[in-house]
C-alpha cells in the first residue's frame, strides 16, 4: 500500500513539474494574462478562464490522445493560420491604439467591458495552436508513461492554476506602480509587437 501511495504521489508531482515546465514558456496567452493584471481589469475572470481551459484540454489529452495524434496535419495548419492571423490583427490593433492614445489616463486604459475581456481571453486561448500541442498532444502522450494518468493530469492542472493565478495577481500588484502614461504606451507597443511576431511565426511554421 505504501509503495502504491508513493508511486501515485510521484505521478502527481511529475505531472506538476512537467505541466509547469510547459506552461511557464511566455506565449500569447501568458502575455494576455500579464496585460490584464497590469490593467487590474477582470483579473480573476481571466485567470479562471485560462486555468479551466488548460484543465479541459489536459483531460481531453489524457483520454483521447491516441485519437487526436492522428488528426490530419492539414487541419492543424488551418488552425495555425487562423490563430496566427488573429494574433497579427490583435497586435496591430494594440500598436495603433497606443499611438492614437499616447496621452491617456489609467482609468480609460482599463475601462474594458466584461464581455470583451471574456471573448478576448477565449480567443487568445483557443486560437493558439501551441496550447493544443502542449496540453493535448504532449501531456496527453506523456501521461501514458505513468501508472496513474489521473494524478499525472491533476498535477499538471494544479501547475496551471497556480501559474496563472501567480502571473495575474503579481501583475495586478505591480500595476499600482505603473502610473506613467509613457510607460503604458511602451507596454502596449511591446505586447502588440510580440503578438504580431507570434502570429507570423504560427503562419510560416
Amino acid at each position: 500500500l505504501f509503495k502504491i501511495l508513493t508511486m501515485n504521489i510521484l505521478d502527481l508531482i511529475q505531472g506538476f513539474i512537467i505541466g509547469g515546465s510547459l506552461i511557464i514558456t511566455i506565449g500569447p496567452q501568458n502575455l494576455f494574462v500579464i496585460q490584464q493584471g497590469l490593467k487590474n481589469n477582470y483579473v480573476l475572470i481571466t485567470v479562471l478562464i485560462c486555468s479551466f481551459s488548460d484543465a479541459l484540454l489536459i483531460i481531453i489529452g489524457i483520454f483521447l490522445s491516441s485519437i487526436i495524434i492522428n488528426i490530419n496535419p492539414f487541419s492543424i495548419n488551418i488552425l495555425k493560420f487562423i490563430g496566427g492571423f488573429w494574433l497579427i490583427i490583435y497586435g496591430l490593433n494594440k500598436v495603433i491604439k497606443s499611438k492614437k492614445n499616447n496621452i491617456k489616463n489609467k482609468e480609460n486604459l482599463i475601462n474594458e467591458k466584461l464581455l470583451i475581456v471574456v471573448l478576448n481571453t477565449l480567443i487568445i486561448t483557443y486560437a493558439n495552436p501551441h496550447v493544443y500541442i502542449d496540453t493535448i498532444i504532449l501531456l496527453g502522450t506523456l501521461s501514458t508513461n505513468f501508472q496513474n494518468q489521473f494524478l499525472f493530469g491533476l498535477g499538471a492542472i494544479l501547475a496551471s492554476f497556480i501559474f496563472f493565478f501567480f502571473l495575474g495577481y503579481t501583475s495586478k500588484w505591480l500595476s499600482k506602480y505603473i502610473i506613467s502614461n509613457k510607460l503604458w504606451f511602451w507596454i502596449d507597443n511591446i505586447i502588440g509587437i510580440v503578438m504580431i511576431s507570434y502570429g507570423i511565426y504560427f503562419i510560416i511554421n
